[in-house]
């Protein structure tokens, strides 16, 4: 299975979950379950920033996959840290799931493969029996044709 696949269900997944979480927080439920849609939510969505995250760089490099798979998850927790004081954590929370399942959903509807067959190659004729091959005055004059 491809890990871009994996990350991008990961975020689906885990998105869902801290929408869950707002929904039931909304709703005035409290407890235990709360803390395991956050908990298992935040882990899920870990795994599917740090999957974009590498997903943005070259193969060719791969020092700089790891290095921005940590990156960029830790730069949107920090944006998160930053805007939790203007409103409730969980609100907060569950306004980024909702931003993040809808994203996520997305790429997984484009990702899918195409159900059309690979276009097959033209296939060059055979030239007729005694046909004679062009002269060499219409030959490149280049260092290669000689």
């Amino acid at each position: 299975m491809d890990l871009r696949l994996i990350a991008r269900w990961a975020g689906l997944v885990g998105g869902l979950m801290w929408v869950l979480r707002w929904v039931l927080d909304l709703a005035g439920t409290s407890g235990g379950a709360l803390d395991a849609l956050h908990w298992a939510g935040l882990v899920l969505l870990a795994l599917a920033l740090a999957g974009t995250g590498a997903a943005l760089v070259s193969t060719s490099a791969p020092w700089l996959r790891a290095i921005v798979a940590v990156a960029y998850p830790v730069l949107v927790w920090s944006v998160l840290e930053v805007l939790h004081p203007a409103a409730s954590p969980e609100s907060v929370d569950g306004a980024f799931g909702l931003v993040v399942l809808v994203l996520f959903a997305v790429m997984l509807v484009r990702s899918r493969p195409d159900e059309k067959p690979a276009p097959k190659a033209k296939k060059v004729p055979d030239p007729k029996p005694g046909a004679r091959r062009a002269s060499r005055g219409t030959r490149s004059t280049g260092s290669h044709a000689r």
